[in-house]
């Protein structure tokens, strides 16, 4: 699942973002289910972490540029040739007249924030677009009010990909809910995996399906962990004392 938009409600400032404390609790009952769950976000891992505390769960972070499992099990590319403090000093340069935007810095990439003032889309676009001509080793990613320089390699799709064989999980149906642009390459992929797609919220999508909001996300997890759960009979015995057996 995808964080922001998907799980934690839209805020102004992406420092406020949270996940309600209903929703990590229905995630962490569905993980106690044997059931895998992975985050794949454009936050960076140590935030991403922060906003699913205390629920421990893999994750692709910085649209699966860096893929954190556990403590010491990282996938994450090599980045030696980009300068990002160069980065980092330019956009702030180009942004001094504008001081609306918000810049936020990811470690291995800079996002540009207009949701304080909307109108500034096209002056954001244009300030990132310069830049990245001197930045041929990134590409810009465009999501809800905000314009991302992020290294080539990072593609949510692919991410999902790493996550399904490393962690050898050919056998699930994969299911992957989203509801920006830079999810769109995740449901292509989990498409192609004859998996379930879900697109959260309005707009052109390669989902195969919708829930109208966050809302509605956490209503889906909620029927899904008790779905999952009746399927599971723990401790049963029949009449003659057998323990049952279920596949």
């Amino acid at each position: 699942m995808d964080i922001d938009g998907t799980l934690a409600p839209f805020q102004i400032n992406p420092e406020h973002s949270f996940i309600p404390q209903t929703t990590l609790d229905v995630i962490k009952k569905i993980t106690k289910l044997n059931i895998p769950v992975i985050a794949v976000t454009g936050r960076d891992v140590d935030t991403a972490s922060k906003l699913l505390y205390p629920i421990e769960v893999p994750i692709a972070g910085l649209h699966g540029l860096d893929i954190y499992f556990d403590s010491g099990n990282y996938i994450r590319p090599d980045l030696s040739s980009i300068n990002f403090k160069k980065l980092k000093q330019d956009i702030i340069k180009n942004c001094e007249k504008y001081p609306e935007l918000l810049i936020e810095d990811k470690g291995y990439s800079i996002a540009l924030h207009y949701r304080k003032n909307p109108n500034l889309e096209n002056n954001a676009i244009n300030i990132m677009q310069k830049i990245n001509i001197n930045h041929p080793h990134l590409k810009i990613n465009k999501g809800k009010f905000v314009v991302e320089l992020i290294p080539n390699q990072a593609d949510k799709g692919r991410a999902i990909e790493t996550i399904l064989n490393h962690l050898d999980l050919h056998a699930v149906l994969p299911i992957f809910i989203g509801d920006d642009l830079t999810d769109e390459s995740g449901f292509t992929y989990i498409n192609q995996q004859a998996g379930l797609s879900i697109k959260v919220g309005p707009g052109e999508t390669q989902a195969k399906y919708r829930l109208k909001d966050i809302d509605n996300v956490a209503d889906f997890l909620l029927l899904f962990q008790n779905r999952i759960k009746s399927l599971y009979v723990k401790n049963s015995q029949n009449q003659n004392g057998e323990k049952l057996c279920l596949n």
